[in-house]
């Protein structure tokens, strides 16, 4: 046999042989580098190991544009079919959800499932149609959608129109338009479905599918999106930013406490991570940290109360400025805030006022707080007479005396002056 002939052999042997595995990935929840690190990871594995299909099955309500075209150019370049599917049903794929559904070699939704809404900025979100920076935004994305679904032969006028006037689709309005190639009840049924069908891929190439093989175990997380993806959540970040600063602001007023500190500082520290990988507005931080600074204020200047209200008030205006409102996957809602910012408010305000409370009460820790204690003479006291001794709480202390006084008498505490005390007899008022 030639070297040609056996090489022949081989291919067509590799053709015929067992089916290839099938891989699995999730994505929920908004897209952001992290979850867009996880998918290109899924792919290349998946390309890596030769899968037959990659399924990517997906319920977001959208999420940042940039990560969005990564995830979109990893799929468009890779040697592994991929399959994107929305599930379960109730759930969507919203804004950048729609973009990677579109981008797919098969798009599939389960019943009760809806996709579109792709517009990049919300014109409530302080933009109107007029600005430059929403038409260019839009016009971008728009053209984006084009190219995708031409490429994969969908309905290019739909595409459009979900970004242009974010338009929505249920899972049958959008496989009547052309947007996807299927409706499956469960990802049995997708598999049912396109086994033995012939996909054409982004690049002109056709593949027949063979989706008898194994299914792969999922690809594990790395610790840092183990950790940070389940909490990269607008309400959640804020939640920890909250937190963060009431630990401090309890901790600044009441030293040594310690565990308010070091919740604090560790809710501040994954706040700080999130920071990494969310975009935030840092004037919303800055008047938010200034919220914080009039509460501390507070506590030097006697306002009669008009600092803590302006501290309550900066934090409802600054929470709702850290994201910004023109990514709808971000945007938190008023009825969420406004809790938030009052019981942040109400906190500071309950701990300043029993700081407050503490500094107008007598002392009564150390050696003053015994000014106005009883005790009993243990020997005779007189005016200007050598010093005695006296009992008080349960110690023996040197005493002198404003006024005469028996031994076995009973006395009370008038000055402490260093380890002697000025004692008269108890019936004596000062």
């Amino acid at each position: 046999m030639t070297p040609l002939a056996a090489l022949l052999a081989v291919v067509a042997l590799a053709r015929t042989g067992a089916p290839g595995e099938i891989h699995i990935a999730e994505l929920r929840g908004i897209v952001h580098p992290l979850s867009a690190g996880y998918l290109i990871d899924a792919i290349e594995r998946a390309d890596e190991r030769r899968a037959e299909l990659l399924v990517i099955e997906i319920d977001t309500p959208g999420g940042l544009v940039d990560s969005t075209k990564e995830i979109v150019q990893k799929m468009l370049s890779a040697r592994t079919p991929i399959a994107v599917y929305v599930t379960p049903s109730g759930g969507r794929a919203a804004s950048a959800g729609f973009l990677l559904l579109e981008a797919a070699d098969i798009a599939a939704m389960a019943p009760g499932t809806n996709t579109g809404a792709a517009h990049p900025i919300d014109a409530s979100g302080g933009m109107t149609k007029e600005d430059i920076g929403l038409q260019k935004a839009e016009s971008d994305l728009a053209a984006f959608a084009r190219t995708i679904a031409k490429n994969r032969g969908r309905n290019v006028e739909l595409a459009e129109r979900a970004v242009t006037d974010s338009d929505s689709y249920t899972e049958q309005e959008a496989l009547d338009g052309g947007l996807i190639d299927a409706v499956a009840r469960s990802r049995a049924d997708l598999f049912a479905q396109f086994d033995g069908r012939t996909i054409r891929r982004f690049d002109g190439t056709e593949v027949v599918l063979d989706l008898n093989g194994p299914i792969a175990e999922p690809l594990e997380r790395s610790t840092i999106q183990r950790i940070l993806g389940p909490i990269l959540r607008p309400e959640l970040v804020l939640l920890l930013l909250g937190i963060g600063m009431m630990g401090l602001y309890v901790e600044l007023t009441h030293p040594g406490l310690i565990l308010p500190g070091v919740v604090g500082v560790l809710c501040l520290l994954l706040f700080a991570l999130a920071f990494q990988y969310l975009p935030m507005n840092t004037v919303g931080l800055l008047v938010v940290a200034l919220g914080l600074v009039l509460f501390v204020l507070e506590l030097k200047v006697v306002s009669h109360g008009l600092l803590t209200v302006g501290g309550i008030a900066c934090l409802t205006v600054g929470l709702m400025m850290v994201f910004p409102r023109d990514i709808p996957a971000l945007r938190v809602s008023l009825a969420f805030v406004v809790p938030l910012a009052l019981t942040m408010g109400a906190s500071m305000a309950l701990v300043l006022w029993l700081v407050t409370r503490a500094r107008g009460a007598p002392v009564a820790t150390g050696t003053q707080g015994m000014v106005g204690e009883t005790g009993r003479a243990l020997t005779d006291l007189e005016p200007g007479g050598p010093e005695g001794k006296v009992h008080v709480h349960g110690e023996i202390w040197n005493a002198e005396t404003t006024s005469y006084a028996s031994r076995g008498e009973e006395i009370r505490v008038v000055r402490v002056e260093g380890m002697k005390l000025l004692v008269q007899r108890k019936e004596i008022e000062t």
